[in-house]
């Protein structure tokens, strides 16, 4: 990567390669559109170079008024503080930077010596060694948004009170600034908001693991007969589990030697319910049902609503 990247338009060619040579014979590390290979991508090497160099010398002409691409990277290049301006060509430069002057190249000989150069060469050995350039070569640096030193004093003072007297509210209060927020995030201070589909996901998967286990028709337990206090025994036990396969999840039903597979086709974490449809056995293939759990209870309704009422039973098949 080069330190100085050239902004021109390609009609001043002729007058902007006299000034590349002139700065490389000065030492300087640049880089123009001249430099990509043949099979390198146009757009992607230019915007590489134009992001990794320290500085940016816009060579302003009526064809680079004229020109979107060459306003933009001049555009980036202020934005960023590290834009020199210089003139091959008479001309006024685009709204906006105007307000900045740029050594005047029109009339250069192309001669090493002549001051128009020198005074360029000045400027950019200034900004690369991070000094102010000479007056009136068109270069600013970048301004400090106020509220980058607001944040750092806010951020301070959160921190004290958090240290002091642990005062979660004034931690909460600076950190819901929206220049802060940010920094407070980065740092730790606050937790990041919930992502929706995380938390949807995250409900619809607790909803679909309590099917699972071993569920079924209540019966009296030895215990309760005796009155001493028993989880229900059951009959007619089935093993509930859940997979995921595909992206879809299936819920598997075995009991004894018959194996059902249904297809969950959706899931209303608000209602409780989990809708599926039958795949396995083929005489049952399209089946559709619902599964309601409710702690150690769960509500299994078939495609008229006729429903059946399961215990969760001790032990596993």
């Amino acid at each position: 990567m080069a330190d100085i990247f050239l902004s021109y338009k390609r009609e001043n060619l002729a007058k902007v390669q006299p000034l590349v040579q002139a700065l490389r014979a000065s030492g300087l590390s640049l880089w123009w559109d001249q430099d990509i290979a043949p099979d390198a991508p146009w757009e992607a090497t230019i915007e590489r170079e134009l992001a990794a160099a320290k500085l940016v010398i816009v060579a302003w002409s009526p064809a680079a008024v004229a020109s979107e691409n060459v306003k933009a990277e001049a555009r980036a290049a202020r934005t960023a503080g590290k834009l020199i301006q210089v003139f091959v060509e008479p001309c006024a430069p685009p709204l906006f930077f105007g307000e900045r002057q740029g050594v005047d190249l029109s009339s250069w000989s192309g001669q090493a010596s002549d001051p128009p150069l020198q005074t360029l060469l000045e400027a950019v050995r200034a900004v690369l060694a991070g000094r102010k350039p000479p007056e009136g070569v068109g270069y600013a640096a970048k301004k400090r948004s106020p509220w980058g030193v607001i944040t750092a004093i806010a951020l301070g003072v959160s921190a004290a009170l958090g240290i002091i007297a642990n005062l979660s509210t004034a931690r909460d209060f600076v950190c819901g600034l929206g220049p802060v927020r940010g920094l407070c995030l980065a740092y730790g201070l606050i937790a990041p908001p919930a992502d929706p589909d995380a938390e949807a996901a995250k409900a619809r998967a607790a909803l679909l693991a309590k099917i699972e286990g071993v569920w079924g028709l209540p019966a009296r337990a030895e215990g309760e007969v005796r009155g001493l206090p028993s989880r229900p025994a059951c009959t007619q036990v089935s093993n509930y589990s859940v997979s995921a396969r595909g992206g879809e999840d299936f819920v598997l039903v075995r009991m004894g030697e018959y194996e059902s597979t249904g297809r969950v086709v959706s899931v209303d974490v608000a209602a409780g319910a989990i809708f599926t449809r039958t795949l396995t056995p083929i005489a049952e293939a399209g089946a559709q049902g619902e599964l309601r759990p409710e702690g150690d209870r769960l509500t299994s309704l078939d495609a008229r609503g006729v429903a059946t009422i399961l215990v969760r039973c001790d032990g596993a098949l």
